[in-house]
C-alpha cells in the first residue's frame, strides 16, 4: 500500500542531484540510494539524476522516508509507503509543496486524481488517519518494511505493544520504534552469493568488534533472485579482524549459530539477531578452528596409503605465520604405547613425515613440512603447465 504523487514539469524545467540536494537539505532530510537487499547507501553518482531511486527521510527521526524518481522528460514520482511514521507522512507533503512552488506549478496528480496545493492538508490528514489505522490495528509478525536505513521485519513484541496500548501512545511508540532501530550503526548482514558452475554458495561476512544484524535462519533478502535458493550448496560466516579486510577464517553458518549461542543473543526483530564478534567469540572460534584441523589430521592419517587408522592420541601443540601460511601443530600417537609424531594442517595442505615430535624444534620441522609441501605443488602446476 501506498500514496504515489506525479509532478509533470512539461518538459520545460529540469531538476538535477544539486538542486536535489539542496532542498533536501533545506528541510533537513538526508538522501540516497537503497542497494540490491534495500540497504541505506550514500549516492555518489552523476549530477543527472534521471531514473535514479532516491530514498529521503527526516534527520531527526529515521522511519521509512519516501522515494523519488525523475523520468527522462523530467517529470517526477515521489511514493509514501504504508504503514511509516508520522513524520514520514509530514515530510511527505512539506516536500511536494516546496517543489511545486520552486517550480511554479499548481498542480501535481496523487493516485490518478488532480489536485492542487490547497488541497494539502486535507490529503495529509487523510493519509495520517489511514496509516494509523494499520499501524495501530492491522501489522502483522512477519512483515517486511522497507525503513530508510534497511529492512524491518515486525516482531511479536512490537505487535503486542500496539494492540495494547491506546491509539494515539501506539501510533507514537511506533514512529519511536523505527527510530531505535536504525540510529545505531549496525552492519545488516547479507548473503554475498558466488556461483560454482550450475550451484551457489552463499557467505556471510562479519567484521570484528561491528554490531551486526545477523539472520537466525538462512534466508535471500528481497532483491535477490529468488530462483537460486534451492540450489545454494553451503552456507557460511567469513570473519574479518585485521585492517586489510582480509578473512581470517570461515566457519558453516550453523557452526557459527552454535558458536554464539545465537538464541540467547539480542533481538533485532523478527528474524534477525545483534552480534558482536568480540575477544570472546573469536576465542571461541580459535578453539572450533583447532578441532576441525584437528579432525582433518585424523581423518588424512586414517587414510589407507598413510597410517591407515585413527591415531590413538592428537593433541595441539601450536600454530604460527609464514609466508601467509597458517599452520597449526600436533602431535599424535600411532598406538596407545608409541611415541609422539608430528603432524601439520596448513594452508598448504596436511602432512606427516611420521617424524617423532620434539617439542623444542617443533615450529622449525613443520617449516621443513611446509618447504616440502610448497615444492610439491610447485612441480605439480609446472607438470600440468606442459
Amino acid at each position: 500500500m501506498s500514496i504515489v504523487v506525479n509532478i509533470n514539469h512539461h518538459k520545460k524545467k529540469k531538476i538535477d542531484f544539486k538542486l536535489l540536494n539542496q532542498m533536501a537539505y533545506s528541510k533537513e532530510l538526508y538522501i540516497g540510494t537503497f542497494d540490491d537487499a534495500y540497504r541505506y547507501e550514500r549516492y555518489t553518482g552523476k549530477n543527472d539524476i534521471r531514473n535514479v531511486p532516491f530514498i529521503l527521510f527526516y534527520k531527526k527521526l529515521f522511519g521509512r522516508g519516501f522515494s523519488f524518481l525523475v523520468d527522462d522528460d523530467y517529470n517526477v514520482e515521489l511514493t509514501l509507503n504504508y504503514p511509516c511514521s508520522v513524520i514520514d507522512i509530514v515530510i511527505f507533503y512539506k516536500f511536494i509543496t516546496m517543489y511545486c512552488k520552486y517550480f511554479n506549478l499548481d498542480k501535481f496528480t496523487q493516485e490518478g486524481e488532480v489536485y492542487s496545493l490547497d488541497d494539502i492538508e486535507k490529503l495529509q490528514v487523510e493519509a495520517d488517519d489511514f496509516n494509523k489505522r494499520i499501524v495501530c490495528k492491522e501489522l502483522k509478525v512477519g512483515l517486511t518494511i522497507f525503513g530508510c536505513i534497511y529492512p524491518i521485519v515486525i516482531d511479536d513484541d512490537l505487535v503486542l505493544k500496539l494492540r495494547s496500548n491506546e491509539e494515539d501512545k501506539a501510533y507514537n511508540y511506533f514512529a519511536k520504534y523505527l527510530d531505535n532501530l536504525q540510529r545505531p550503526m549496525y552492519y545488516y548482514a547479507i548473503p554475498l552469493i558466488y556461483k560454482n558452475n550450475d550451484k551457489y554458495i552463499a557467505k556471510y561476512g562479519l567484521t570484528k568488534d561491528v554490531s551486526s544484524i545477523f539472520p537466525i535462519n538462512t534466508y535471500l533478502p528481497f532483491g535477490y533472485n529468488q530462483k537460486i535458493l534451492d540450489n545454494i550448496t553451503s552456507w557460511s560466516v567469513a570473519i574479518i579482524e585485521n585492517q586489510e579486510y582480509s578473512i581470517t577464517c570461515e566457519i558453516p553458518y550453523n557452526d557459527f549459530c552454535k558458536l554464539i549461542n545465537i538464541n540467547k543473543l539480542p533481538k533485532f526483530d523478527y528474524k534477525h539477531k545483534l552480534v558482536t564478534i568480540d575477544d570472546k567469540i573469536m576465542t571461541k572460534i580459535s578453539k572450533y578452528k583447532i578441532e576441525k584441523a584437528k579432525d582433518e589430521l585424523s581423518n588424512w592419517l586414517s587414510d589407507y596409503r598413510e597410517l591407515g587408522h585413527k591415531p590413538s592420541k592428537i593433541e595441539y601443540t601450536n600454530e604460527f605465520v609464514t609466508e601467509n601460511i597458517h599452520c597449526y601443530i600436533f602431535k599424535y600417537k600411532k598406538e596407545r604405547f608409541s611415541k609422539w609424531y608430528l603432524g601439520i594442517v596448513s594452508d598448504s595442505g596436511t602432512f606427516s613425515e611420521f617424524k617423532e615430535y620434539k617439542k623444542e624444534t617443533e615450529i622449525d620441522d613443520a617449516k621443513e613440512i611446509i618447504k616440502l609441501l610448497s615444492e610439491f605443488w610447485k612441480k605439480t602446476a609446472e607438470n600440468i603447465d606442459k
